[in-house]
């Protein structure tokens, strides 16, 4: 198991592409469009099976197909965050088996720029009240890990999940093999990543408050 990806969001999608570019030790490649979604994506490895994930509005679509969360969203910001490495169905059963509700095994898929087809299916907790703390699941099944393709920008140091009630995430995480995630008790609950390069560290902070983030 292993932090597959983090979801960083800025509507301008080349906005956020430049704060990356400046900051990491390459540019980020962009990903390609999420039909009906309104959304384009651009990434950049973090390690091997580790990558960033820098979702915009795609120019190219027009609101209607934005999910009303994203849409309100203003600045800048980490939006989600995603744990590969794992078996969804048996991760599945075993949260059912120990109380907490999640969502079906659901598949997904397009086609990138470069005309490969990108598969997965996701798996995650529902109706819980940690939003974004709680990450999603994924599978890439039989596709090309992206941080393969993407350009190395740098590494995820640190992942740290804050929150008013340490005790009941801290036991979610035990439910769903998290328990090696630093969760820190704090007044505000916020996750923050640190990512290395070259250029030096950057720490980058959810937004407040924590967005619901994808729901699955």
């Amino acid at each position: 198991m292993r932090i597959d990806h983090l979801v960083w969001y800025n509507a301008d999608l080349a906005q956020g592409c430049n704060f990356f570019a400046g900051h990491m030790d390459r540019e980020p490649l962009y990903g390609g469009e999420h039909p009906d979604e309104g959304t384009a994506n651009a990434v950049m490895a973090l390690g091997g099976q580790t990558y960033l994930e820098i979702l915009g509005r795609d120019v190219n679509q027009g609101e209607q197909g934005l999910d009303p969360e994203v849409k309100g969203l203003r600045g800048s910001g980490l939006y989600h965050w995603a744990i590969g490495g794992i078996g969804l169905k048996d991760l599945a059963e075993r949260a059912a088996k120990a109380g907490l509700e999640g969502g079906a095994l659901m598949p997904g898929g397009r086609v990138k720029p470069d005309g490969k087809w990108l598969g997965w299916t996701c798996w995650g907790p529902r109706n819980h009240r940690f939003g974004s703390l709680i990450p999603f699941f994924i599978d890439w099944m039989d596709s090309e890990h992206p941080a393969i393709s993407a350009p190395l920008g740098g590494r995820l140091a640190r992942l740290e999940v804050h929150t008013p009630d340490a005790e009941e995430l801290r036991r979610i995480y035990a439910i769903l093999g998290l328990a090696d995630i630093p969760v820190k008790e704090s007044a505000e609950p916020f996750v923050i990543a640190t990512i290395e390069s070259g250029k030096g560290r950057v720490d980058l902070r959810s937004f407040a408050p924590v967005p619901r983030g994808y729901v699955i």
